[in-house]
């Protein structure tokens, strides 16, 4: 009980959580003295729903994080000692942490996260990183200041605005506001906000006209109109899951579920290798040359050996199960570089490009291993493996 009394506490991030923690609180000591009470599953699931570190803890910030890997490497390529950055939509702040390390001790990340759910866990994995060059703020990033939203929770981390959500109001903060008012202006963003991008771009007129911030944006293929809002004033769009440009919904490999995409302004694309169009295929990898185990799952039977650069591994596969768990992506020298993980209908229909970055030459390992259940459907026909040769210059992180 003592526990659960301070946990209480810790996760309260304001006077009205605070109450509302507190009341049920009292509700569940109640219910403790009087455990055969039938009321008492309702109230323990809301209590359960406040955030907790504990729940969903990051790797520590030596270690390797394999969170959306492809957007890791348009951080790790974009920021750099002393830059600004912003992380919108922080989540349990993995980017906000990645940001951190590589902006360094003269560098600032501003991280916003708008889910009075999250935002716990967002705080305490920042400061157990020891991020003392990231200010957090417990905002919806919005199209303009001033007003209150509610935050619906989602089936995981993915809580999102929505209208007519209840729960505790939050409110708004418009980027060009907070950057007239603080005076930073960020040479990168990430943001990731659950469908609410439009919004905070429209906040971000005049820092999109005079900032220009390289920004890594989620984009769903069917809603294109952050895309329609960024071209107009001038940038150019690449996926970052395939490398391919993008100019219209059908130029997607996948056209459901949603991508990252990396908008540049157009006059800083000339020396950028995300708009490099060369992708040299190094070897086709026959199904024959994978081993299948007992669930069906596929692994490189000899792993392949690579110079160092940055690859993209193109798995060809179908699948339509549901019920069950995938890990997919790449192994180097033993060591899982890229990853994704769901069930393999998602995987064959989104998520069948790998980009992997070595940094010294390697022997890799494509795979895909089932955690759980198995999948009678799955088409495994090997995968092919391509060159980035425009990125052999890019440096990375001199310290990270």
């Amino acid at each position: 009980m003592r526990r659960m009394i301070l946990d209480t506490l810790r996760r309260a991030t304001g006077t009205q959580q605070l109450r509302q923690s507190v009341t049920l609180l009292e509700e569940e000591v109640a219910r403790a003295m009087r455990p055969q009470a039938p009321a008492a599953l309702p109230h323990q699931a809301e209590l359960a729903r406040l955030a907790r570190h504990a729940d969903f803890p990051l790797q520590s910030w030596w270690e390797r994080s394999l969170w959306e890997p492809v957007v890791q490497l348009a951080v790790r390529d974009h920021v750099r000692p002393g830059d600004i950055a912003f992380d919108v939509g922080a989540n349990a702040g993995a980017f906000a942490m990645q940001m951190s390390r590589q902006a360094g001790p003269r560098g600032i990340v501003c991280a916003f996260e708008a889910s009075p759910r999250i935002i716990g866990r967002t705080h305490h994995n920042l400061t157990a990183a020891g991020c003392h060059n990231v200010t957090l703020y417990h905002r919806a990033i919005w199209n303009r200041s001033g007003d209150f939203v509610h935050i619906a929770e989602g089936s995981h981390l993915n809580d999102r605005v929505e209208q007519g959500a209840g729960g505790i109001p939050v409110p708004t903060l418009a980027l060009d506001d907070f950057i007239a008012a603080t005076g930073l202006s960020p040479s990168f963003i990430k943001m990731d906000i659950e469908g609410a991008e439009l919004d905070a771009l429209r906040g971000s007129a005049r820092l999109i006209a005079e900032g220009r911030p390289i920004m890594a944006l989620e984009q769903a293929p069917d809603d294109m109109r952050c895309h329609e809002l960024l071209i107009a004033a001038g940038y150019l769009a690449v996926d970052l899951g395939s490398y391919k440009r993008i100019t219209r919904g059908e130029d997607f490999s996948n056209p459901t579920g949603v991508n990252n995409v990396l908008f540049v302004p157009e006059e800083k694309t000339a020396a950028s290798p995300y708009f490099d169009p060369r992708q040299e295929r190094v070897a086709k990898l026959e199904a024959g040359a994978f081993t299948r185990d007992a669930a069906g799952g596929a692994r490189l039977a000899q792993p392949m050996e690579l110079p160092a650069g940055r690859y993209l591994v193109r798995a060809d596969f179908a699948a339509s199960g549901r019920d069950n768990e995938v890990y997919a992506g790449v192994e180097a020298d033993g060591e899982t570089v890229f990853r994704y993980h769901t069930f393999t209908a998602f995987m064959a229909e989104c998520y069948r490009d790998w980009v992997v970055q070595l940094d010294r030459p390697g022997r890799i390992t494509p795979f895909l291993r089932f955690l759980n259940g198995s999948d009678a459907t799955l088409d495994w026909r090997g995968a092919e493996v391509l060159r980035l040769p425009a990125f052999d210059g890019v440096a990375p992180p001199l310290v990270f």
